[in-house]
């Protein structure tokens, strides 16, 4: 352990120190923009093309172009969980992950192909999973009536996500969109009539069809069967069944039963699992539709899940939407299973002042109709809802995170077993969360041990200190590096014991409050010396070198007792005396 706290410093000796998400509203430098028409993207994204460790500056990225000095970016690592079983549908949980988590930066310098950050990251990320987005920072932002602003779609690197933030007002009297940009939806393919499928995991050329992509990577486009991968939905299986709905904060939408001739068997695609987190820590895409298994050239593919929006301004206004929908695929043209709606992505919108608006709207798409006439064919499951997170001091805006509704039959409108069977309630309905509180960052923590200038020496060096009671969380840097969080106690009192010993020289620590995802600026830096322990030490914090004329006066001083019970500062002083005493007789 020894060797790796040695690295551990001589690693932070040439980083800067780490910066917290302290940016606030950011700093306007892009001024204002206004839309009176048309549709706009706004943010440049770039695949993280390796990984990222904890403390790291420097990012590798697919391309560095439309990057400069002093922009704000966004790095989220937006898929990458570990394989779970197909068929899984138990709630997926992102705490302690990188998945989705968070983090804002801003970059120093560019080069080709490299991101160089004022600040390391907080958080580890892993390459060709994550991407960095670029935040234009505006003191004003509009968009009229008719006009929209929106996210790039994902494409399996990039994109999905919308982030702005703005140090004045954003007024919106159209829309803000990222409808459909999340996980992609399984593709139709048409294959040989086959039937009695089973398989979770059955592949194209035994009668599945294409799942839905989510949080597990790699198998989008390549895994078939009725079986759910975390959030992204099952395709449908023979014969003729319905692909599922993609899962977000619900769970989605079973596919509808096969065909008559397949004995109408419940064998539709599975929906995608629910998905567990804290909105101001992580945020995901929703998952994205199965599609229809089919052998006519006539079922349909699944829906998209919608995107991720992230949104920081003084105060919002207007009465134009803000939209995170999952895509309704279209219906069949016939004697086809039909794909699974898309599930609702996640907005986060927080203002100091009013939060006001026409609506916010999370909603799962819808799943596909089938249009066959004569006998009864699979519809497909609808998407679940999303997530939306609100805060500000004032808020105006109504909230949907509705689950989309199963596709039906044209034959007789009924859903032939796709799902889900409440679209505003149960199992598949979205997270609606709504601070009424103003945005804005925790007042700084205050080190109180050890004190500036202080020595110590061997391990177990005690570090304590104040938050205010109520921010639930601090942050300890050692020399720049994050080196714990730390919850702290109902009165925002909080310590830690290092177990190791510091190398020998001088260190600084530091410490930042987080609260709701933000944190405050840096505490004032209490700087300390490591020693080497002496034999026969057992280590701690050493009292500093006393003059020789100085130690009558000053036991006298501390024996007093003043304030104290009889005999104590006696007692201490007499201890005081022994200490420098024995420092002394350490000195060469």
């Amino acid at each position: 352990m020894r060797g790796f706290f040695l690295f551990f410093v001589l690693f932070a000796a040439g980083a800067v120190r780490a910066e917290p998400d302290t940016f606030g509203l950011g700093m306007g430098k892009d001024g204002s923009l206004r839309l009176d028409s048309g549709s706009r993207i706004v943010n440049r994204y770039a695949r993280l093309t390796a990984n990222a460790a904890a403390g790291a500056s420097e990012l590798s990225v697919s391309d560095s172009t439309g990057f400069a000095a002093g922009d704000l970016v966004l790095v989220h690592q937006s898929t990458g969980l570990a394989a779970l079983d197909s068929g899984n549908q138990r709630p997926v949980s992102l705490a302690g992950g990188p998945v989705g988590r968070i983090e804002y930066a801003r970059v120093a310098s560019v080069s080709p192909g490299v991101l160089r950050l004022t600040a390391p990251l907080l958080y580890a990320r892993t390459g060709n999973l994550s991407q960095v987005v670029r935040v234009p920072e505006y003191t004003e932002l509009e968009v009229r009536s008719g006009a929209s602003l929106r996210a790039a779609p994902w494409d399996g690197s990039v994109g999905g996500i919308l982030a702005v933030m703005v140090t004045g007002r954003l007024r919106n009297d159209g829309l803000i969109s990222v409808d459909g940009a999340g996980f992609r939806g399984g593709a139709f393919l048409s294959h040989r009539d086959l039937n009695y499928c089973t398989s979770l995991d059955e592949p194209v050329d035994g009668g599945g069809a294409y799942k839905g992509e989510g949080l597990v990577a790699g198998r989008f486009g390549s895994a078939a069967g009725r079986g759910n991968l975390a959030n992204g939905a099952g395709g449908g299986i023979c014969h003729n069944s319905g692909g599922g709905g993609g899962g977000h904060a619900g769970l989605g939408g079973q596919g509808g039963r096969s065909a008559p001739a397949d004995e109408e068997r419940d064998v539709g695609g599975m929906g995608g699992a629910p998905v567990a987190y804290l909105p101001y820590e992580y945020l995901v895409f929703g998952g994205g539709g199965g599609a229809g298994e089919g052998n006519n050239d006539e079922g349909s593919s699944g829906g998209a899940g919608g995107g991720l929006m992230l949104l920081r301004a003084t105060e919002v206004r207007g009465v134009g939407r803000f939209s995170a929908a999952g895509e309704t695929p279209p219906p069949t043209p016939g004697d086809d299973g039909a794909g699974g709606g898309g599930a609702g992505g996640a907005i986060s919108i927080r203002t100091v002042q009013e939060l006001e608006c026409g609506a916010v709207e999370s909603r799962g798409g819808a799943g596909g109709d089938n249009t066959e006439f004569v006998f009864p064919l699979a519809p497909g499951g609808g998407g679940a809802g999303g997530v939306v997170f609100l805060q500000g001091e004032v808020i105006a805006c109504s909230r949907s995170v509705l689950a989309g509704a199963p596709g039906r039959m044209a034959t007789d409108g009924g859903t032939h077993g796709a799902g889900p069977d409440s679209v505003d309630g149960g199992s598949a309905f979205g997270s609606a969360q709504v601070l009424s509180m103003p945005f804005g960052q925790p007042a700084s923590p205050v080190l109180t041990q050890p004190v500036e200038g202080a020595t110590q020496e061997g391990p177990g060096l005690r570090i304590e200190g104040q938050a205010r009671a109520g921010d639930p969380r601090v942050l300890l840097f050692l020399d720049g590096v994050l080196l714990s969080t730390l919850d702290t106690g109902a009165d925002g009192r909080f310590s830690y014991v290092l177990p190791e010993a510091l190398p020998p020289g001088p260190h600084e620590l530091r410490a930042s409050t987080e609260s709701l995802g933000v944190h405050s600026d840096s505490s004032v830096p209490v700087r300390i010396t490591a020693v080497a322990p002496v034999e026969g030490s057992d280590g701690g914090v050493v009292l500093p070198d006393v003059p020789p004329d100085v130690i009558p006066p000053l036991v006298l001083a501390v024996g007093c007792g003043c304030g104290s019970a009889p005999g104590a500062g006696l007692w201490t002083g007499a201890l005081l005396l022994a200490a420098v005493a024995v420092r002394r007789r350490r000195q060469p």
